[in-house]
């Protein structure tokens, strides 16, 4: 029985979200850049080994979250060629902070349990 499953199924989440803030972040520092092209990032959660599991004592498959750091392809906005529209940034930085708050209360909710079982229910 693992104690922290429903921390490690939102984790790859966060480091999402924590990915996505940096690049996010460096677009609107970059809106005055000549040539800047708005970027992205991408997640993909993979299977470690594609193996079916048949039987309780095989070793379960292992998954890890894959980030592509991508350009976005969109209208030009000024004579530099720089597309970085700023309310477009910072409308997807505060979706993606509320996203980030979502996230956390997940994990901290399985923990919250966790701790309330090591205390044997007692506040």
């Amino acid at each position: 029985m693992d104690i922290f499953k429903g921390v490690e199924k939102v984790l790859p989440y966060l480091n999402y979200a924590w990915k996505r803030h940096k690049i996010i972040a460096s677009n609107i520092a970059n809106a005055d850049t000549p040539n800047y092209r708005t970027k992205d990032v991408a997640f993909q959660v993979h299977e470690e080994n594609p193996l079916k599991v048949t039987h309780v004592k095989h070793i379960r498959p292992k998954s890890f979250e894959d980030f592509k750091v991508f350009e976005l392809r969109k209208r030009l906005v000024g004579n530099d060629l720089n597309d970085v529209s700023v309310e477009e940034e910072m409308a997807k930085m505060t979706q993606n902070r509320i996203a980030y708050e979502v996230y956390m209360r997940f994990a901290m909710g399985s923990l919250q349990k966790l701790n309330n079982v090591i205390r044997e229910g007692r506040q």
